[in-house]
């Protein structure tokens, strides 16, 4: 087992993520019951690789529906975002409610679906994951998207108004510089997430290079969806 942790009491090598012994049931590490929501996106930021720690350790991987409900309505403003550039008609605005629910269930299962496939492949390599492990670090890399729909969106919708999701005239008529600037900005959420992506995997796994390829096919399935959500609008 590549990712283990030995047992100092009787030497048993045991999966990372257990707490106690499986032969002598001796405590392996100190218990994590919650995850802290405001101290792991501090250390999201400053320290990945504890933050990811704690979060596979936390016996209860709380806050990932809201977290998942914040990055799904972000990805619904990136596909309409989208949508404005691949087709040459205006964003269909009707139904977005149910677009939104439906984008939603998609990147549950989605993750859901990555979340097995990983354990199941992480097994063949002889690494021990657990599936809701694998979903929870998929749902906290994307926090950044969340920050986007928080932070980011708010200054785009002050800025361009009611012509953000349109193109006539587009943002980039209206004003130029800003747009490549806030579009620089979305760039850097998408490359933050997938930054954070890397180095959750990292922690799991302990291998740069699975993590590095996890967290691209992981990444390449979540934006096919927002892409293919955008053909919707």
């Amino acid at each position: 087992m590549k990712n283990s942790i030995i047992c100092k009491n009787c030497g048993a090598e045991n999966p990372f993520y257990e707490l106690t012994c499986k032969n002598c049931k001796a405590y392996l590490r100190e218990r994590v019951f919650n995850i802290d929501l405001w101290q792991t996106i501090s250390d999201l930021v400053e320290n990945p690789k504890k933050s990811f720690s704690n979060i596979i350790l936390a016996e209860h991987k709380n806050f990932i529906v809201f977290i998942i409900l914040l990055v799904s309505a972000k990805f619904l403003i990136d596909a309409i975002f989208l949508s404005l550039y691949l087709k040459p008609v205006e964003p269909n605005f009707s139904n977005v409610f149910a677009k939104y629910v439906s984008l939603l269930f998609e990147t549950v299962i989605i993750i859901s679906f990555l979340a097995f496939i990983i354990k199941v492949v992480s097994k063949i390599f002889n690494f021990a994951t657990r599936f809701k492990d694998n979903f929870a670090i998929i749902v906290y890399s994307y926090t950044p998207h969340a920050f986007g729909l928080i932070l980011l969106f708010t200054v785009e919708v002050t800025v361009f108004g009611g012509n953000i999701f349109s193109n006539n005239p587009s943002p980039f008529v209206l004003k130029e510089f800003l747009a490549f600037v806030l579009t620089g900005f979305e760039v850097l959420i998408i490359l933050w997430s997938l930054f954070l992506s890397i180095m959750s995997f990292y922690t799991q796994q302990k291998k740069m290079t699975y993590a590095i390829i996890t967290a691209v096919v992981v990444n390449t399935f979540i934006f096919y969806n927002v892409y293919l959500n955008s053909l919707r609008f």
